[in-house]
C-alpha cells in the first residue's frame, strides 16, 4: 500500500504544474452549463461552514471504475486523501464514504478560518478528471433582541430572545449568564432552545435582576444586554 501511495503522489506531483489551467477550464465549463459525465456533484459547488463546526465537501461519482478518488487542497496542492486513506497529519480531515451513493465527501471537523478555499476531488482516470469545491468559512454571532439596554417594570416577566446569525449548524448548548453566574437552572428561570435561537424567561423581575445578561452558545460569539428593572410606580 505504501508503494501505491508513493506512485500516486509522484504521479500527482508530475501533473500538478498544469492544474491551474485544467481547473480554470473546469470552472469556465461549469459556468457554461457543461457537466462532467463522471461526477454527479456539480463543479464549483460552494459549501458554507462556521468556525468550530463541521464541513462536508461533496464528491459523488456518477460512474465508478477501478480509479482512485483523491482530495487535494488547491492552495498548496497538498494531497489530503487517497481512497479511504487520510494522507495528512491533521486528523480533522477524513473521507466520509457512502458506498451505495458513491459519495466520497471530504469531512473537515472543527473548521478553522484557514480552511477556507478551493478543494479538488480527483478521479485517477486517464487523463485525470476532477471537480473543484469551494469552502467558505463564517463566524456565527449571537444577538439579543433589545440590546444594548432593555427596560421593564418590576413584577413583569423578563423575556430575552437570543438568535444566531451566520450559523450553519445548531449549538450543542446555550448558557445564559447574569453577570458572571450561569442561571439556566435557577428557580423561576426557564430556557427554551431552538435550532437557531434561545429564549430565557424569568418570572416577576425585581431590582435583584438588574444587570448584564449574556447569551453564550457553544459555537458562536456571545452577546449581552443590560437589563434595567424599574419601580412599579415609575412613569
Amino acid at each position: 500500500m505504501e508503494n501505491i501511495l508513493f506512485r500516486h503522489r509522484r504521479s500527482y506531483e508530475q501533473r500538478h504544474k498544469g492544474k491551474e489551467t485544467a481547473i480554470s477550464n473546469a470552472v469556465k465549463d461549469s459556468k457554461n452549463g457543461n457537466k462532467s459525465p463522471l461526477f454527479a456533484t456539480e463543479n464549483c459547488t460552494v459549501v458554507v461552514a462556521q468556525i468550530g463546526g463541521t464541513a462536508t465537501l461533496p464528491c459523488v461519482v456518477r460512474k465508478f471504475n477501478n480509479g482512485v478518488v483523491s482530495w487535494v487542497r488547491k492552495r498548496d496542492y497538498h494531497l489530503l486523501t487517497v481512497g479511504l486513506t487520510t494522507y495528512n497529519t491533521d486528523d480533522r480531515f477524513m473521507v466520509e464514504h457512502v458506498r451505495h451513493l458513491q459519495n466520497w465527501g471530504l469531512l473537515i471537523k472543527k473548521v478553522q478560518p484557514s480552511d477556507a478555499g478551493i478543494y479538488e476531488c480527483q478521479m485517477s482516470t486517464h487523463p485525470p478528471t476532477s471537480i473543484v469545491v469551494e469552502l467558505r468559512v463564517t463566524t456565527a454571532l449571537a444577538e439579543i433582541q433589545g440590546a444594548p439596554d432593555l427596560y421593564l417594570r418590576a413584577g413583569s416577566d423578563l423575556s430575552l430572545v437570543c438568535t444566531l446569525r451566520d450559523s450553519t449548524e445548531p449549538p450543542e448548548f446555550v448558557f445564559w449568564y447574569h453577570e458572571q453566574r450561569m442561571i439556566n437552572y435557577d428557580p423561576g428561570v426557564t430556557v427554551k432552545d431552538g435550532r437557531s435561537s434561545s429564549v430565557l424567561r424569568l418570572q416577576e423581575a425585581d431590582k435583584r435582576h438588574n444587570g448584564n445578561y449574556t447569551c453564550k452558545p457553544s459555537n458562536a460569539v456571545p452577546a449581552s444586554v443590560n437589563v434595567h428593572v424599574l419601580n412599579a410606580t415609575a412613569g
